[in-house]
């Protein structure tokens, strides 16, 4: 892990851990893969306990306002990896992403689950051309 990846970690965990329903947090894009520059965001995948998209939702506006006050930055993007439709988008996550904070055993209920997913659906993918995946 980063000096950076490891300094946002240690910022954001007690944000994390007051929640309950927080049951994973990835950082993934420029910030994780530390190719930043003037205009890279901050982004955070956010895998829930929460049954309720209603209340995923809340949180995913109250974890972009806390992330952004911690960070001093208005350049963040929290998604909740329940609500994410996209296989490719959740595999990029847990892929390339650095997981920042994990409350057991919830990686091990989610990251299967999204590969599963993904390579059952690349297969579709790549058959029609619809994807840069290789």
């Amino acid at each position: 892990m980063s000096k950076a990846v490891k300094e946002i970690k240690d910022k954001l965990s007690a944000v994390f851990e007051a929640e309950p329903a927080v049951g994973l947090v990835y950082l993934f894009g420029s910030q994780a893969s530390g190719k930043t520059g003037p205009m890279s965001d901050y982004d955070f995948g956010i895998y829930f306990t929460e049954k309720s998209p209603i209340k995923r939702g809340q949180m995913v506006f109250y974890f972009s306002s806390e992330i952004s006050k911690m960070l001093a930055t208005n350049k963040v993007d929290v998604h909740s990896m329940n609500d994410i439709e996209s296989p490719e988008l959740k595999y990029q996550i847990i892929s390339s992403g650095k997981i920042i904070f994990e409350r057991e055993p919830n990686r091990l209920l989610l990251e299967p689950r999204v590969f599963n997913e993904y390579f059952d659906f690349i297969y579709l993918l790549k058959k029609y051309n619809l994807t840069r995946a290789k």
